[in-house]
């Protein structure tokens, strides 16, 4: 799908049900004369508090499995599956938790693993990763990394008693940052001959091209007239994704903005041969353009796209305003693209 500027530029017209919705919240900013790590510590126990226990009655299973990194840290993954298997053993979706690459759970990922569960009966696997400030940038890249070759050698037998066939579908994919970190992996596994091979990738609204990268392009690249949304007045409105956030995210993680474990756009050996790949698109998101090139960029290297956008919407707004109509609709887009990458 292809934009005229003024086209891209209307895509953060903020949705009218929303302006209604923001009249009588409030979402507290962070106050830049705070410790960035206290911000990041406050958040951090405001999302543990949201999490909710499963309903007993949902048909759903819920349990932690641990398996080693590279330097034998234990990582954890949040298993979802259904209560009651099918008799045909389940395909896997592995979702990583988005969070800046500083806050964020596998709990975060309950409610559309749950739902996914329900829905297509797939069995559902949330991995954790190591965060800064903690523990900067590649911390969190290598132990998804390592965490994803442990689940393409022993998910079908050391899941529990949950029956999973990664012949019958192995997706991977996250939102925000485990979004990014999802693109990144499914390069990895292609480059480096994974154990099972991905079938399917969904990225809902990743960092893949950060404005630091872009110093090193040449004057002529050709996307540089659709970079926009990063510096456009009505995207720095978002009120979940704000600059500011951004900002104490970006530093805290550390990241390289000049390597491809960081930056997916970048990749040395190129973007073909990627599995089907499903992207989600925030109209109003100040990372909404950079997500348009990079699925634009897999079509021209003749992977299978398929694509969603929610004009006027913030950043992963589904989350907090899942409640509004586009909310609702990307829930649904959600599901139908899971089933397009399990098809």
């Amino acid at each position: 799908m292809e934009f005229t500027r003024e086209e891209r530029l209307k895509l953060a017209d903020i949705d009218p049900e929303l302006a209604e919705t923001l009249k009588n919240i409030i979402i507290p900013k962070p106050d830049p004369r705070v410790d960035p790590a206290k911000i990041i510590a406050g958040i951090r126990e405001y999302m543990k508090s949201q999490h909710k226990p499963a309903d007993p009655d949902s048909g759903v299973v819920e349990y932690d499995i641990f398996y080693p990194a590279r330097d034998g840290h234990q990582l954890r993954a949040r298993v979802f599956r259904p209560a009651n298997p099918q008799d045909k053993a389940s395909p896997l979706v592995v979702y990583y938790h988005g969070g800046g690459w500083t806050i964020g759970f596998p709990e975060d990922t309950a409610p559309a693993c749950r739902n996914l569960v329900q829905t297509l009966g797939v069995v559902c696997l949330a991995p954790s990763y190591r965060q800064g400030p903690e523990d900067p940038f590649p911390a969190g890249i290598n132990d998804a990394w390592d965490g994803l070759q442990w689940i393409a050698l022993h998910a079908e037998s050391k899941i529990s008693v949950a029956a999973v066939s990664l012949s019958s579908g192995f997706v991977i994919g996250g939102s925000s940052a485990g979004a990014s970190m999802a693109a990144i992996l499914a390069h990895l596994a292609r480059d480096e001959g994974l154990a099972k091979p991905i079938t399917g990738c969904f990225l809902l609204a990743p960092m893949t091209l950060p404005p630091e990268t872009l110093q090193n392009f040449p004057e002529d690249w050709k996307h540089k007239d659709s970079y926009l949304s990063r510096t456009q007045e009505a995207c720095k409105q978002d009120p979940i994704l704000t600059p500011e956030l951004d900002k104490i995210f970006r530093e805290s993680a550390a990241g390289d903005t000049q390597s491809p474990m960081f930056v997916p756009y970048i990749w040395p050996t190129g973007h073909a041969n990627l599995p089907r790949t499903y992207l989600q698109v925030c109209g109003m998101d100040i990372l909404r353009d950079e997500v348009l090139i990079y699925e634009q960029t897999l079509r021209e290297h003749g992977n299978e796209t398929r694509l969603d956008i929610y004009p006027g919407m913030p950043h992963i707004f589904y989350n907090t305003f899942g409640m509004l109509t586009q909310g609702r609709k990307a829930k649904k887009d959600f599901e139908e693209g899971l089933k397009w990458l399990l098809r």
